[in-house]
């Protein structure tokens, strides 16, 4: 998503520029009482792009967590040693064997600001800072942010027009008691790019545009929706643009006017907008982008315009079957995580590439995360026609989810993954968690979470199924919630981990009764292994854990059994490539004598430093048949 709001009036330029500087001058105002409602400009005025801040930065680590006592966002660390760091960065990206440790570290950016007109303002945008950060402006704190993973913005309330400015985020990626849990590494840092962002006096906040495919699939409808604020002193009455592009290149426009809006009031948008033509509808096989601007004004002036790239395409479950566009759809693919070796989740551009570049070359049609993917990286993936099994960080979180906060974090961490990525056509299932309780009906607290959770999500992205990825273990009794649901994603580790006590996974010949069992509960939900894999790190015989032999027979014995399963839809690996995870890990697998965990998870297809194993020809070579029940 691109996000543009026009600059300014009068003679302003569109277009902005940043230069480094090495002074700060006092505060002075930065913007002027809003135009008055009724009085139109004479120009409606092109909107400025947003402005990257992507050079200059330098990072002075924090190891005591002195920081804040000693004044560092206040130039209390003027004369300390500041390294410089391109962002994105993460300050920890080396992988060792002592604990998964936490950090405190500090970013510093100076930079000339942009000259700022009446009614308008900037703010300083984030994709991604893992865990949580602190922002100070010139030294004034602007904000804060907790979401690892969603992407955020703060009010740039005191930036120096057309002066120097200091920009210092504080990141630390410390995890409090009561966080929920993650299996993967606890990287820290700003991942994603910062830019300033252009505001106006109206926000629409949290927009969809989400596809509605009818007619047999020859026509349809974009849903807009989102929440419009007025954040001037003076009521408007404002229109929402919608421009449509199509694929091979003609634009038409709607516009749908909203009505007065009080000064400081915000009002909940939802409308419907067809899609003319011959549709040109997305799957893996094809992805053609519809561009969509979304231009909010009012009194003859923009005020905001957001721009995003959106796939017509339907995602429904009939019968238990998966289905996209109306054609049964088989999933094959891989998991991944942004966890990249010496840059950890501080994914650049390159590394953005080589992961779709990855998923393309073992030939997947899917991927899955545990986590929000980057703006970046679903963009590739749209684009590629790669489709993605999308969820919050809600994983083997059942003690958190027995409390009233520990809920409440965790639908709040499902809504901003859903409404950060919900744009996106290659998002096709809207998991709401992973490896809960087997038994949550009889958990009041997990119970109560994914009753909640699958109504928030189907508020959210009424067109995308939900689904929860659930434990393999066979011998416990149906589960009421598991019906709310539309999709099951099965963990499966049959013939790898043993189970728990009671509930022995310990033998593969088991897991086929397991999955005509769960069919025969659950008929109309869709069934995908959504998760299966087994180490590799050594070579060795095909039944020694560990080895690659081992490896790729798993994945041959796995995708050979679906294969004559005509009620399954699918399955996902875990994973294309290893990822950090934590200091003694062996993931089940045998080590050779001598041998000691790395803290690397070895499931990958791919080695943690880009090498293939033998099991990724093996998926290449039978991803690329689908089962004779598909056709």
């Amino acid at each position: 998503m691109v996000l543009e709001v026009a600059a300014g009036g009068g003679g302003e330029d569109a277009v902005l520029t940043l230069s480094p500087t090495s002074a700060v001058r006092p505060l002075v105002p930065v913007s002027a009482p809003a135009r008055v409602a009724g009085q139109p400009s004479a120009t409606t005025f092109a909107p400025a792009a947003a402005i990257p801040l992507d050079g200059g930065w330098r990072f002075l680590a924090d190891p005591d967590d002195v920081g804040i006592q000693q004044g560092w966002m206040r130039g209390g660390a003027t004369n300390m040693s500041w390294t410089p760091v391109s962002v994105p960065n993460d300050f920890n990206p080396i992988v060792g064997r002592a604990p998964d440790h936490t950090r405190v570290g500090w970013y510093e950016l100076r930079f000339t600001g942009p000259p700022v007109a009446s009614g308008r303002s900037w703010s300083v945008a984030f994709e991604s800072v893992r865990r949580h950060a602190a922002v100070w402006l010139n030294g004034t704190e602007i904000g804060t942010n907790v979401d690892p993973y969603a992407p955020f913005a703060l009010p740039a309330t005191t930036l120096y027009a057309k002066g120097p400015n200091v920009l210092i985020v504080r990141v630390d990626d410390v995890k409090p008691p009561g966080s929920l849990p993650e299996d993967w590494w606890n990287w820290g840092g700003i991942m994603g790019p910062v830019s300033l962002q252009p505001t106006g006096r109206l926000a629409l906040d949290d927009p969809g545009v989400i596809p509605e495919l009818h007619c047999g699939y020859g026509c349809g409808d974009l849903l807009v929706t989102g929440t419009l604020t007025n954040t001037s002193t003076t009521a408007l009455s404002p229109a929402v643009r919608v421009a449509i592009t199509t694929p091979g290149g003609s634009m038409y426009v709607d516009v749908h006017p909203v009505g007065r809006l009080a000064a400081g009031a915000r009002t909940p948008i939802s409308f419907r907008v067809p899609v003319r033509g011959p549709l040109r509808l997305w799957s893996p096989s094809s992805p053609p982008l519809y561009p969509v601007r979304l231009t909010v004004s009012a009194g003859g002036r923009i005020e905001q315009q957001r721009t995003f790239h959106v796939g017509m395409r339907s995602v429904q479950i009939r019968g238990g079957i998966l289905f996209l566009n109306g054609t049964r759809l088989w999933l094959h693919g891989a998991a991944i995580h942004e966890d990249v070796q010496g840059r950890g989740a501080a994914l650049n551009a390159g590394d953005i590439d080589t992961i779709v570049g990855e998923l393309r070359s073992v030939g997947a049609n899917i991927t899955r995360a545990h986590y929000l993917l980057s703006e970046r990286l679903l963009d590739a993936l749209d684009a590629a026609g790669i489709m993605v099994w999308e969820q919050p960080p809600v994983d083997h979180a059942d003690p958190e989810l027995a409390t009233p906060a520990g809920r409440t974090a965790a639908l709040s961490l499902l809504r901003s993954t859903i409404v950060a990525a919900r744009n996106h056509p290659s998002v096709v299932v809207d998991s709401i968690g992973n490896e809960l309780t087997p038994t949550p009906n009889s958990t009041p607290g997990t119970d109560a979470y994914l009753s909640q959770a699958s109504t928030l999500a189907r508020q959210l992205s009424p067109t995308v199924p939900v689904a929860l990825d659930i434990y393999c273990y066979p011998g416990f009794p149906p589960q009421q919630i598991y019906s709310k649901l539309d999709l099951l994603g099965i963990s499966d580790y049959f013939g790898w981990y043993p189970g728990i006590p009671g509930h022995s996974i310990a033998s593969f010949a088991r897991l086929a009764p397991f999955l005509a069992t769960t069919h025969a509960r659950y008929p109309r939900q869709a069934l995908v292994i959504s998760e299966f894999g087994a180490e590799g790190l050594f070579d060795g015989t095909s039944t020694t854990k560990g080895s690659y032999e081992f490896q790729t027979n798993y994945l041959r014995r796995t995708l050979g059994l679906l294969d004559r399963l005509p009620f399954m839809s699918g399955s996902i690996y875990w994973t294309l490539r290893e990822f950090a995870v934590a200091p003694g890990w062996r993931g089940g697998a045998t080590l050779p004598p001598g041998s000691a965990p790395d803290g690397i998870h070895h499931k990958g297809l791919i080695a943690y430093d880009g090498t293939e194993k033998p099991a990724f020809a093996l998926a290449e070579k039978l991803f690329a048949t689908q089962p004779g029940f598909v056709r």
